[in-house]
């Protein structure tokens, strides 16, 4: 039996928030709870003051927030000196933190409009480096609004070029970086890595195939901080990548919460309470922890790609056997997948490393011809006749990163396809609104619709349509994503999709393992309704 972890999390808020909703957790005795639920000993706070509106008024508020609660501690926010009716400067600044035992600053350029340039931070980072005080650096900024008004997500905003400017100007003070989203930019991370030895990375942006592995051999696990960025993300995912990562005991445990108490031990230390982890509620929670998946249980996945490491990004041991391995590791028994190469590039290429996956393991995938509409009515048509003769049996479709209308004629000819053939056709999002898809379930009633990605905007659709039904990937959406997901569609139209090998499989598990959910309806959902799919939908010829 593996040790229980003791953990610490990095990346906590509280407070009301921009996009607080009624009900969302946001409290402290929200966080405990949930600390409680997933087996965390302790956590560091930043206020949500603090991040959208002004460093003193959160700064101010956390204080009395964890004051009462011995396993929350304090973070601050900090600006750059120069208002010295803002915040105080350089040493007495330095003191205010000893003063109120706040153990972390964070650095928020791109919200507070400043940059990590000499001229512009030193000053606040000089008394910091000499004091080992550790420095959170976050690019992103609250709630970004594009040019249609809607609001943007955002990855690799970190601009790592300051970043390692910084890191060597001041190599005692520890850097860890932390944003929303590192995905294709993680070439730049290994070398930021590799050139700093001061640099930390933060884990909640981190979701990459395989990547704690990586970095863990590469660099090594004192070059890695658990954080789950609650409440803008579940506490789960994060955790059950990492309780399920293949990597040390010993390791595990550094990047849990070791690396981060040691980085906290600047004088005055924080102290750690002993917590002694609640048993999980379930045996779905016990595997988000870490523990083994066992036999009688295997999950089915709806969606996962493959292509290998030869990708515009990196993708860490893509190779068929090794993903076959990992598959195994994390107890999944059979995917649906489709190319990486066809979503920005040539789809015939991809197709064909998909034919040849499930040439090798017939068993284990369920292989989907993906097509791109700009090829036209023919061209499209030739494609899935010739996936369906190399042994492929589902439609993927994912016109939104393509460049190609979300509601455009021509997804009807791999619409009319599916349906003829009683197959499944996967879209990465069927367009916003309700009328494309409501229309297509409608006229193409044979052919079985799967959302790629989490959009409760069709839930009206979802209910009246037995031929509709949507991915799982991803459930990150807040702490209660899951089950508010459940209560709006209901559990047997949720279905289990990792993103491999794009994400790791654990973070699309994690968020349905920790979920306040019954068994029966988790295992719906990881494995028994897309069962039930494919005994109906398409079957091999």
């Amino acid at each position: 039996m593996k040790p229980f972890l003791n953990i610490f999390d990095a990346t906590c808020c509280t407070g009301r928030h921009l996009k607080l909703r009624e009900g969302d957790p946001h409290t402290a005795a929200d966080l405990l709870a949930d600390l409680d639920h997933c087996g965390v000993a302790e956590a560091l706070v930043l206020d949500t003051l603090s991040r959208e509106n002004h460093p003193a008024d959160g700064n101010a508020r956390i204080l009395e927030t964890v004051k009462p609660h011995p396993r929350l501690h304090a973070a601050w926010a900090a600006l750059p000196p120069g208002a010295p009716d803002e915040q105080p400067a350089g040493e007495e600044w330095l003191a205010m933190l000893r003063r109120n035992r706040v153990g972390a600053v964070h650095l928020l350029p791109a919200r507070y409009r400043y940059n990590l340039s000499a001229w512009c931070i030193d000053a606040l980072l000089e008394p910091l480096a000499a004091a080992r005080v550790p420095v959170f650096i976050c690019n992103d900024d609250v709630a970004p609004v594009g040019h249609d008004g809607t609001a943007e997500f955002l990855a690799d905003q970190t601009d790592w070029e300051a970043v390692v400017a910084l890191c060597r100007r001041w190599p005692t003070l520890p850097v860890i970086v932390t944003e929303t989203r590192i995905r294709r930019s993680q070439r730049l991370v290994y070398r930021a890595l590799e050139a700093c030895e001061n640099l930390h990375v933060e884990l909640s942006g981190y979701f990459l195939h395989r990547g704690i592995e990586f970095i863990t051999q590469h660099w090594g696990a004192r070059r890695l901080v658990y954080g789950s960025n609650w409440p803008h993300y579940p506490m789960g995912q994060t955790l059950a990548t990492l309780a399920r990562a293949e990597i040390a005991d010993t390791d595990r445990q550094l990047i849990a919460g070791d690396n981060l108490r040691h980085l906290l031990s600047w004088s005055p230390p924080v102290v750690n309470p002993e917590v002694k982890p609640m048993p999980p509620a379930d045996r779905y929670v016990a595997i988000g922890r870490g523990a083994p998946v066992p036999p009688d249980l295997r999950f089915w996945d709806c969606h996962g790609h493959l292509g290998g490491k030869c990708n515009h990004y990196h993708v860490v041991d893509g190779g068929l056997d090794a993903t076959v391995k990992e598959m195994d590791r994390q107890g999944v028994e059979k995917i649906c997948v489709f190319t990486i190469a066809g979503v920005f590039s040539d789809e015939t290429h991809g197709n064909d490393i998909i034919a040849d996956a499930v040439q090798r393991y017939p068993d284990r995938f369920v292989g989907f011809t993906l097509v791109n509409p700009h090829r036209g009515r023919d061209a499209m048509l030739r494609e899935l006749e010739r996936g369906a003769r190399r042994g492929l049996r589902g439609i993927k479709l994912i016109p939104h990163y393509q460049g190609y209308p979300a509601d455009g004629p021509l997804l009807d000819v791999a619409c009319q396809w599916a349906h003829d053939r009683r197959q499944i056709i996967l879209n990465h999002s069927w367009g916003p609104g309700n009328g494309p898809i409501d229309r297509l379930t409608a006229q193409y009633p044979n052919a079985c619709f799967i959302n790629g990605h989490t959009f409760e905007d069709y839930a009206e659709v979802v209910k009246k349509r037995d031929n509709l039904f949507i991915c799982s990937c991803p459930l990150w959406d807040g702490p209660r994503h899951c089950e508010r997901l459940v209560a709006t569609i209901g559990a047997d139209k949720l279905l289990f999709g990792s993103d491999l090998q794009d994400l790791p499989i654990a973070w699309g598990l994690g968020p349905i393992l920790f979920a306040r959910l019954s068994e029966a309806d988790k295992a719906l959902i990881l494995g028994g309704n897309l069962k039930r799919i494919l005994a109906t939908y398409s079957l091999t010829p």
